[in-house]
């Protein structure tokens, strides 16, 4: 079923690029409302189709062409933008194919395997964050520009609390009474060794596979932020479900490469990545917790128990810290 207006500009605009319009195929979206057509041709192209973009001066399209376009020069594997129609809210893609580091993996489990494609993925991390921050003009973001305190109490903390708790639990748990640890995580989880580029969704889902090589997506809601966030999202996303020695390794060789391009103190960054992981981990949450009962994406209800029995894990790590939401995470029992 066809999704999308054709207009004459996009109509010329893939007759140009050698796809046709006719046979476009539905592909599988992400948590966004944005909607994804492979064009058949040779090569296929990819339409991206958003015609109400959120944002304003700068709308969610204007971040996703501005920032892959800065990225691609950097060197950063995204996808290629071939052409952007702001006015109409579509673009014309490369086409990345189906394979994604979660499908791969869930097929092939082997060690050799899962180390070479997290190595790679982390090496692709080091250079867009470092990479990535030369040049980069926060004008662009369509959201906020900065992943600081304000923004993980608003978009984390109080997001699990009213998403999850209240929203997907109809638990009747206020957020005042999480404040106080609340205001511990985020203490712990700000920057204070500097900005970096920060993907903020660089997870199994959003790194895809072509010809052997991973490929990033989803970038658009890039801005600066801490270091140790992005590779915490990769790590404990519950698409793959990693081990925690799995993680443990995986961060040891992140830390590797990252101290190549710049001066890192290992402890300090290893006490703020803790704090990172668990707003993320309240994030996922929040996030699964909305698109299952609000956007009735009924497939993400499928990884919250995962995500819950990670963070029941991190929160046992640090028996005591938390101690009110240690007791609210600690009775929710497999959720669904």
């Amino acid at each position: 079923m066809q999704d999308f207006i054709i207009t004459k500009r996009l109509e010329d605009t893939a007759t140009a690029q050698g796809v046709s319009l006719t046979g476009a195929q539905p592909l599988a979206g992400d948590g966004s409302d944005r909607r994804f057509f492979r064009l058949p041709g040779s090569p296929t192209r990819v339409l991206l189709w958003h015609p109400y973009a959120p944002g304003r001066e700068v709308t969610e399209n204007d971040s996703y062409f501005r920032i892959g376009r800065h990225l691609r020069g950097k060197g950063i594997p995204v996808p290629e933008i071939f052409h952007y129609c702001p006015e109409e809210g579509w673009m014309l893609l490369e086409d990345l194919g189906d394979i994604s580091l979660e499908g791969v993996l869930k097929t092939q489990k082997a060690d050799t395997q899962v180390r070479f494609q997290y190595r790679q993925a982390l090496d692709i991390l080091v250079q867009m964050q470092i990479g990535g921050l030369e040049g980069f003009d926060t004008g662009w973001c369509f959201d906020t520009p900065v992943v600081d305190g304000p923004f993980l109490r608003e978009r984390e903390c109080l997001y699990f609390v009213l998403a999850f708790l209240q929203g997907y639990l109809g638990l009747k748990i206020a957020a005042i009474e999480l404040a106080e640890d609340f205001d511990r995580l985020i203490q712990g989880a700000v920057a204070t060794h500097g900005l970096y580029f920060l993907h903020r969704d660089f997870q199994s889902r959003n790194l895809m596979i072509k010809n052997g090589r991973l490929r990033v997506i989803d970038f658009q809601g890039a801005r600066l932020g801490p270091l140790g966030y992005d590779v915490a999202a990769l790590l404990i996303d519950p698409y793959v479900g990693l081990s925690p020695q799995w993680q443990e390794e995986l961060l040891a060789y992140y830390l590797k490469e990252l101290q190549k391009k710049v001066a890192v103190d290992e402890a300090a960054f290893r006490r703020q990545y803790a704090y990172l992981a668990l707003s993320r981990n309240l994030q996922i949450l929040g996030a699964y917790g909305y698109l299952t009962k609000v956007k009735k994406k009924n497939y993400f209800a499928r990884y919250i128990p995962a995500a819950v029995k990670e963070l029941q894990r991190r929160l046992g790590e640090r028996a005591g810290e938390f101690p009110r939401l240690e007791e609210v995470v600690s009775q929710l029992k497999n959720p669904n």
